[in-house]
């Protein structure tokens, strides 16, 4: 049996970030959650805040195809994402792999500038550069 799925928001003033963690299996409904809720919040959408996600507790349960249906989605954002910042936080290799495939697409196509860091605290130094 499968470990339920979780996600937090949590919003980060004085760094100006907000700090998406998911634990357990991640698949692309669940992303499509956390978006959800993230495309609701006005740090997010109109006052630039970054984003710091952690998936170190997470184990992705999608195909690579998975991530093209992500960024497509995420392109319909472009105005809401084109230069806005995201480091994500990852440990297992699988996780890793289909994050650098999410980095490069997003970057390219959208302009949204994803990192991939293996510790919080590079993930963050990054974010205030």
């Amino acid at each position: 049996m499968a470990a339920e799925t979780n996600f937090s928001l949590i919003v980060n003033h004085p760094q100006k970030t907000i700090h998406y963690t998911h634990t357990g299996v991640l698949n692309k409904e669940e992303i499509g959650l956390a978006w959800t809720e993230l495309l609701k919040m006005e740090e997010f959408t109109q006052l630039k805040y970054n984003l710091l996600t952690d998936y170190s507790e997470a184990y992705f349960d999608m195909a690579v195809s998975d991530c093209d249906l992500i960024v497509n989605f995420l392109a319909t954002l472009e105005p809401v994402l084109k230069d806005k910042k995201q480091a994500m936080i990852v440990s297992e290799p699988r996780n890793t792999a289909l994050c650098l495939l999410f980095e490069s697409e997003a970057n390219k196509h959208i302009g949204f500038i994803v990192r991939i860091f293996s510790s919080r605290p590079a993930a963050i130094q990054w974010l205030r550069q």
